[in-house]
């Protein structure tokens, strides 16, 4: 019997000590002059952007061209391309390597085109023993780019202030594909 009470009292003392364990927050009093207000919080969803549709897509270097008017590739082999996303996103293939960044059109139009800034670039790091100086010229140009015109012959120019240009179009190379000025 003492056993019995021992345990039935170690219980309730337990249960004592276990209830004093929680308490509940008294409430905060509110400033005179104030309520409060609960505050919900909804997130608007974001819309894709697209500031030109006519931009989206895929383009093939055609011809890039450094200052001075200088042919620095005919860009046949391998054919690097220039894909603008609807998201402001530009990603690609360089002749070796693949890259990506973002574009902004800046909304002003310069005497060379529409203002647009691309970058700053990203790209992979392999080793291509051809079309290396080619790549690097093109991955160091293309995020000084500050113009960019669309003809209405899917033909798209981009330069920049030192005096690169880069002119692709929306047909890929094949084996009846004429560059300009060849």
């Amino acid at each position: 019997m003492k056993t019995l009470t021992a345990c039935v009292v170690t219980c309730i003392v337990l249960i004592v000590l276990m209830a004093g364990c929680t308490s509940q927050l008294a409430p905060k009093p509110s400033t005179p002059g104030t309520s409060a207000v609960p505050v919900t919080i909804n997130p608007t969803p974001v819309p894709a952007l697209v500031p030109d549709p006519s931009l989206v897509g895929t383009w093939y270097l055609t011809m890039m061209t450094g200052p001075g008017g200088v042919a620095l590739t005919d860009a046949m082999s391998p054919q690097i391309t220039l894909v603008f996303t609807n998201q402001s996103n530009v990603i690609g293939f360089s002749g070796c390597n693949n890259y990506h960044g973002h574009y902004t059109l800046a909304g002003q139009v310069l005497p060379d085109g529409n203002g647009i800034t691309i970058g700053p670039l990203a790209s992979t790091t392999m080793y291509c023993a051809n079309g290396t100086n080619t790549e690097m010229t093109y991955l160091e140009a293309l995020p000084a780019a500050k113009t960019v015109t669309l003809s209405t012959k899917q033909e798209l120019t981009i330069r920049d202030n030192r005096g690169y240009t880069f002119d692709f179009q929306k047909t890929p190379f094949s084996a009846t594909f004429v560059p300009k000025g060849f």
